[in-house]
C-alpha cells in the first residue's frame, strides 16, 4: 500500500490548477500541434544528442519494473502499435523538447539500447545499473537474459534487430504554446482518469537551475521526507519534490501569496534559482531543520503515518493533507517550542487532537479549499493561539498574506 499515500494528497486536490476561461481559450489558438513518426533510432538519437533531456536526476524517479520495461521493448520488436509521445519544443533552444507524456517509455529505450559516450550525463547512472538485461517475455522468449548489446553482436537477431531500431513511434509535437498553464492544461489532461498529476514533473522541466537541482537532489535523497509520505524511494511523479517546494515557499515567501497556489510555487522556483548564489546556503539550513521538525514530530505523533494527517472519527487519516502540513511544520520551526518537544515538556498529538475535536473553524480550514487566504491565515491563527495558550510560550510564525 505504500503508494497510495500520494495516489492523491488529502487536500485540495485540483489546487494547482485554475479553469481557463472562454476568453483565456482564444490565446490556444497559436499554439501548433503535429504528429510525426520517429523511428525508435530516431528518438534514441535525439536524446543521445540531448534534444530530448533524459537526465540522472529523472532516472533516480525509474517506476517501471525489469519486467514491465521488458514487454515493452518485446512489444517493440514484435511492432506492436505503441502510445504516442508528446513533446513540447523549449522556446529559448529550438529543436530541443520537454517530454509532456512517455517518459518512462523514453527511458526504458535509452537504458536498452541508448548508446552514449562515456562522458554523457546520461551515462553516469545508466553504468552504475548496467545495461537493460530482458527478462519475463513469453513471446520471444529467446531474448531472455539478453542486452541489446547482445542482440545486436548475434547474427541471427539481425533482422530483430532491424526491426526494433526502425520501428516508428507516433510523436506529437507542440510549438509556440503561449505559456507554461497551456503546457499545464496539456500535463493534466493527457492524464485524465488516471491518478491526479503533480504539476512539479512540468515544473522541473520547465524551471532548469540550481534550486530546481536542489530540490530534485534533496527530496529523493530525503529518508525523512520519505517516512513521511511512506514510500520507500524517490516519488516518479515528484510530489515529493512537490511538498518540498511547498515547505520552502510557505516558510520563506507566505506574504507574497496571493490565494493561487501554482503561480506562488513557479515563482517561488523561478526566484530561487535566480538567487540562489545569494540565499541557497540559507535555503540548505532551512530544509535541513524542516527534516530535523519531521523527525520530532514523528515522535512526538508516535509514528510518521501521524504527522500531517486530519483526526477523524476517532483516528488519522491515512492520506497526507498538506495544511496540516504547513502549520505542523511553522511551529516544530519555532525554537522554544521544538526544544519543549524534545523534552517531552508538551503532548503535541493529544494538543492537535483536541483542536480537531473541539474547533470547527480550524478543521474548515484543513478541508476541502484549504488554499484561499482566509483558510491559511485561520489554521495557522488557531493552531499559534492553541500552543501559545498550552504552553505560555510566544510562538514565532512566518508572515501572514496580505490579501
Amino acid at each position: 500500500m505504500e503508494d497510495n499515500t500520494l495516489e492523491n494528497f488529502a487536500d485540495d486536490a485540483d489546487d494547482e490548477l485554475e479553469a481557463v476561461s472562454t476568453s483565456e481559450s482564444d490565446r490556444f489558438r497559436d499554439a501548433v500541434l503535429y504528429g510525426t513518426d520517429w523511428t525508435i533510432r530516431t528518438l534514441l538519437q535525439q536524446i543521445e544528442e540531448g534534444n530530448i533531456e533524459l537526465s540522472p536526476d529523472f532516472q533516480r524517479r525509474d517506476a517501471w519494473s525489469l519486467p514491465n520495461k521488458s514487454r515493452f521493448i518485446e512489444s517493440v520488436a514484435l511492432q506492436l502499435p505503441i502510445p504516442q509521445i508528446v513533446l513540447a519544443e523549449r522556446k529559448q533552444q529550438r529543436g530541443t523538447y520537454v517530454v509532456l507524456d512517455g517518459k518512462q517509455r523514453l527511458l526504458t529505450l535509452a537504458q536498452f539500447a541508448g548508446q552514449f559516450p562515456q562522458d554523457h550525463p546520461f551515462w553516469e547512472e545508466s553504468a552504475r545499473r548496467s545495461h537493460l538485461k530482458l527478462t519475463g517475455l513469453k513471446v520471444l522468449s529467446h531474448l531472455n537474459g539478453k542486452t541489446y548489446q547482445d542482440i545486436q553482436n548475434t547474427i541471427d537477431l539481425s533482422q530483430l534487430k532491424t526491426q526494433f531500431d526502425n520501428h516508428t513511434i507516433r510523436s506529437a509535437l507542440i510549438r509556440n504554446w503561449p505559456d507554461e498553464d497551456y503546457l499545464y492544461e496539456v500535463f493534466i489532461r493527457l492524464n485524465t482518469g488516471s491518478a491526479k498529476l503533480s504539476p512539479q514533473e512540468l515544473r522541473q522541466a520547465m524551471k532548469p537551475g540550481q534550486f530546481t537541482s536542489f530540490l530534485g537532489n534533496r527530496s529523493a535523497d530525503s529518508k525523512t521526507i520519505q517516512k513521511l509520505l511512506g514510500i520507500r524511494g524517490p516519488d516518479f511523479r515528484m510530489r515529493d519534490v512537490d511538498l518540498l517546494l511547498r515547505m520552502v515557499a510557505f516558510a520563506t515567501r507566505l506574504p507574497m501569496y496571493k490565494g493561487n497556489l501554482k503561480p506562488f510555487l513557479d515563482d517561488t522556483q523561478s526566484a530561487l534559482n535566480r538567487d540562489w548564489n545569494e540565499k541557497g546556503p540559507a535555503v540548505i539550513d532551512l530544509v535541513s531543520k524542516i527534516e530535523n521538525g519531521f523527525s520530532l514530530l514523528f515522535d512526538a505523533f508516535g509514528g510518521a503515518e501521524n504527522v500531517g494527517r486530519r483526526w477523524v472519527d476517532g483516528k488519522f487519516e491515512y492520506q497526507v493533507n498538506r495544511a496540516i502540513l504547513d502549520v505542523q511544520v511553522a511551529s516544530i520551526l519555532d525554537e522554544g517550542f521544538s526544544d519543549l518537544v524534545k523534552k517531552d515538556g508538551i503532548d503535541v498529538k493529544s494538543l492537535f487532537i483536541e483542536v480537531c475535536n473541539t474547533d470547527q473553524e480550524f478543521v474548515q480550514s484543513i478541508s476541502g479549499t484549504t488554499k484561499s487566504i482566509v483558510a491559511i491565515k485561520n489554521r495557522y491563527r488557531i493552531w499559534k493561539t492553541k500552543i501559545e495558550t498550552a504552553t505560555g510560550l510566544e510562538i514565532t510564525f512566518p508572515r501572514m498574506p496580505n490579501g
